[in-house]
């Protein structure tokens, strides 16, 4: 059927409106059997699964009870089995623990015999040990005090025939030591005296030759002889080179003590600023009694101990100036009317929190 319609449609005996007609015509009804038959396969398809499913669901449950109700027999026989097997074991039990009893009391009297009779050996054997020891500790302590003694007395025969020995040798080294030591002490004090002379000879003549020398140079330098000569020329140009060499050293002396005094000026200069604004800090909260006392007693410490220092007297400092009651001052407004009242209660407001903080930190309620 499709072929021939494929054939009829490309045939040229159709217009091209027809053609297409039937073709869409012939589409048409192919999609809506493919439709039909696809549902009526899905509806075949879904009965077919639902009694498969039945049938599967039936077997199962048959299966299941089958086997579930071999199983159960199979344990019932089992345990009707284990308690006629627990029964038996305790008949079992009872029989063998009899036995057991009897063994262990016959066995345990057979050790405790042994224990006995092993026990009164041991202590016939301690009893011979001791003896045996007693008996060879004896003789090895008198050997050993005869061994003392005769070592004491070879020990004191030693030392007097020593003594003696050593005083003979001694007396003879004494005697060939002071022999070969005059003999060496003679040779070497000759040569000595004899290197002294040439040497003491040697130093008088150098001593009179440099006297002679130094009487000549002085007293030709002293003399018109030297007037013209290059010594002298030369003598006076060092005299000329040492007086412009004093004036150096002098000025040099004159800057160096300048440059110390512009760095310890400069140094000064800057721990006073430093002071200053660290000062400024610290007794920014503080009244001006305050600020009195606290630079009275800060006025002696370094700068760089200022703060341990203002910690270790903000205490006292506040302290003593709670005690004083505060006189009220009657005099005319110091406030300059500007209007701007809420700048002024705001400073205010900070310095007053500034010695609260001041106090709590001091320890002051």
């Amino acid at each position: 059927m499709a072929h021939a319609m494929d054939e009829l449609l490309s045939s040229n005996a159709l217009s091209e409106e027809v053609r297409s007609s039937l073709s869409e015509a012939w589409d048409t009804q192919l999609t809506e059997a493919r439709e039909k038959i696809t549902a009526e396969l899905r509806e075949e398809f879904a009965q077919r699964y639902e009694n498969d499913k039945e049938q599967i669901v039936e077997a199962a449950d048959k299966m299941m009870g089958d086997v579930i109700a071999k199983e159960l027999e199979e344990f019932k026989e089992d345990k009707a089995k284990v308690a006629e097997d627990r029964v038996a074991y305790r008949k079992h039990m009872k029989e063998h623990s009899k036995v057991l009893d009897q063994f262990v009391m016959d066995t345990l009297g057979k050790e405790i015999k042994e224990l006995r009779q092993d026990r009164v050996a041991q202590e016939s054997n301690m009893t011979k040990l001791e003896g045996f020891v007693m008996e060879q500790l004896t003789k090895e302590l008198n050997e050993f005090h005869e061994d003392k003694r005769s070592l004491v007395e070879a020990k004191v025969q030693m030392i007097k025939e020593g003594k003696e020995v050593i005083n003979e040798t001694k007396r003879e080294f004494i005697a060939k030591s002071a022999e070969k030591i005059e003999g060496i002490l003679e040779n070497t004090i000759k040569n000595e005296l004899t290197t002294l002379r040439e040497d003491i000879k040697t130093a008088k003549e150098n001593t009179f030759g440099r006297k002679i020398f130094e009487t000549f140079a002085a007293e030709f330098m002293s003399s018109y002889l030297n007037e013209g000569t290059e010594v002298a020329k030369l003598n006076k140009a060092m005299d000329e080179l040492q007086v412009k060499l004093d004036e150096s050293e002098a000025k040099i002396a004159e800057k160096e003590v300048e440059l110390k005094e512009s760095a310890r000026d400069a140094r000064v200069k800057a721990d006073m600023a430093e002071r200053k604004a660290v000062m400024q800090e610290m007794m920014a909260p503080l009244n001006k009694q305050q600020k009195e006392i606290m630079g009275a007693l800060l006025e002696s410490t370094n700068t760089d101990k200022l703060q341990n220092a203002f910690n270790k007297y903000l205490p006292s400092v506040l302290k003593e100036d709670a005690k004083k009651p505060e006189k009220k001052v009657l005099s005319e407004s110091s406030k300059e009317v500007t209007g701007n009242k809420e700048a002024v209660k705001t400073e205010n407001s900070e310095k007053t929190a500034d010695i609260v903080y001041l106090r709590k930190l001091a320890g002051i309620s």
